[in-house]
């Protein structure tokens, strides 16, 4: 590759920033780094399931793990902030289970 080519991607996000167009954020990155970024208890009793304005959702294994989760949400966001930058996820919302199979 010459000096005067770039991969498109390099300065697509700050460009996006810069015209007021919000970070782009990949949550299949996310879920595929979740064990490492979330850190326990999270890593073992969630998973993330979307991302929207700012807002993750992640979805616990059942409303127990929903319920101590809830305790270690600021220490998530955190540690999202510092994986993320500041501003990317500013609210995780818990919900239980996953979509309803059969009758």
């Amino acid at each position: 590759m010459t000096d005067d080519m770039r991969p498109i991607g390099s300065g697509l996000e700050r460009l996006l920033r810069d015209i007021g167009m919000p970070r782009i954020f990949d949550i299949g990155r996310l879920a595929d780094e979740w064990p490492e970024v979330a850190g326990e208890p999270f890593a073992a009793l969630s998973q993330p399931a979307s991302y929207r304005g700012g807002e993750l959702v992640i979805q616990a294994t059942d409303g127990a793990s929903a319920s101590l989760l809830k305790f270690h949400v600021g220490g998530l966001v955190e540690r999202l902030t510092e994986r993320y930058g500041p501003g990317v996820v500013t609210t995780v919302r818990i919900r239980v289970g996953g979509a309803k199979k059969g009758l």
